[in-house]
């Protein structure tokens, strides 16, 4: 049997909806939550839209480091944009869909040698990440990867 792991996160809300406020709690974050003043609220703290997008660009951006040690590339830096796009429907937003950009910063050698290897990566991660594959059949997750070089740092 595999091992379990289980996360904590503490919540708490004061007022409606559209006007309250709370705060959460899980492991190393402590954060005020609000209603995305997009969506009519107070626009405070972070919200659910936001934590869903950083909780997946954050597992794909892992999975991403994961695969490409497991395919011996070696790597000066990764990087990840993601988009979550959300749908107002009668009963709230629903996400629909979230886009990866990831970037993989090789020396020049490294472009030479891993180039086309981490291009198959990007799909890889994709497929791999826990939280694609907890939105699987409800929520379109793509990733349009690039591969670049590392410039020295001055």
């Amino acid at each position: 049997m595999a091992a379990e792991h289980a996360f904590v996160c503490e919540g708490k809300w004061n007022g409606t909806l559209m006007e309250g406020e709370g705060r959460l709690h899980a492991g190393a974050i402590e954060q005020q939550i609000s209603v995305p003043a997009e969506l009519g609220g107070k626009g405070r703290g972070t919200n659910p839209e936001e934590l869903l997008v950083a909780a997946a660009n954050s597992c794909y951006l892992m999975t991403l480091a994961a695969i490409l040690q497991l395919e011996g590339v070696a790597y000066e830096e990764l990087r990840n944009s993601s988009r979550g796009i959300f749908a107002s429907t009668p009963t709230g937003p629903v996400l629909t869909a979230i886009e990866h950009q990831p970037v993989v910063y090789l020396t020049a050698a490294g472009r030479a040698l891993f180039g086309g290897a981490v291009q198959g990566c990007f799909l890889q991660a994709e497929r791999g990440c826990m939280v694609s594959k907890a939105l699987a059949d409800n929520v379109t997750v793509s990733a349009q990867g690039r591969v670049d070089v590392m410039l020295a740092q001055a």
